[in-house]
C-alpha cells in the first residue's frame, strides 16, 4: 500500500505577480523555488482577465482532441536544493494541473492544485484575482 505524502502549501504570493522566487524550508532543508508563466497571446486583454490553467483538465474524458480546450499557457517551476558541490537543480519543468499527478523533485513531491492567473499579474503585481496553489511534501522521511 502506497501512502500519499502530506502536502503543505508553498508560499506563492499571487498578488506579487509572476515571475517570483522564494525560499521555503521543507523538513530540515531549505529549497529555492522560481515560478513563472509561459503564455500565448492575451496582450490586449484587460488586467482583470483571469486565465484558468486547469480548466482543460476538468473536461470529461475521453474527448475528441479537436474539441479539447487548449489552455492559454502554463506555469513553469524550478526547484533548487543543496548538493554535494553547491546548489543543484532538482526540478525544472511545466507544472501540469492534473488532480492525481505528482511531480518529483529529488526528495520533494510537488502538486499543482489551482492555477488561475490574471493578466495583470503577468510581469506585474497587484490584486487582480490570481490564485496559485502548489503543494509540496517530502517523498521520504
Amino acid at each position: 500500500m502506497t501512502v500519499e505524502p502530506l502536502f503543505h502549501r508553498l508560499p506563492v504570493e499571487s498578488d506579487a505577480g509572476l515571475p517570483q522566487v522564494f525560499r521555503c524550508p521543507v523538513g530540515d532543508t531549505a529549497f529555492d523555488f522560481a515560478l513563472y508563466a509561459n503564455f500565448e497571446g492575451g496582450e490586449d486583454d484587460p488586467p482583470e482577465t483571469l486565465y484558468d490553467l486547469a480548466e482543460w483538465s476538468r473536461v470529461p474524458q475521453p474527448m475528441d482532441p479537436a474539441l479539447q480546450p487548449t489552455p492559454p499557457g502554463h506555469l513553469v517551476l524550478r526547484v533548487t536544493g543543496p548538493g554535494p558541490d553547491g546548489p543543484r537543480v532538482l526540478f525544472l519543468g511545466k507544472l501540469v494541473p492534473e488532480p492525481d499527478l505528482v511531480h518529483q523533485a529529488g526528495p520533494l513531491a510537488l502538486k499543482l492544485v489551482e492555477a488561475i492567473v490574471a493578466r495583470g499579474n503577468l510581469n506585474g503585481g497587484g490584486h487582480y484575482g490570481s490564485r496559485i496553489v502548489i503543494g509540496v511534501a517530502r517523498r521520504w522521511a
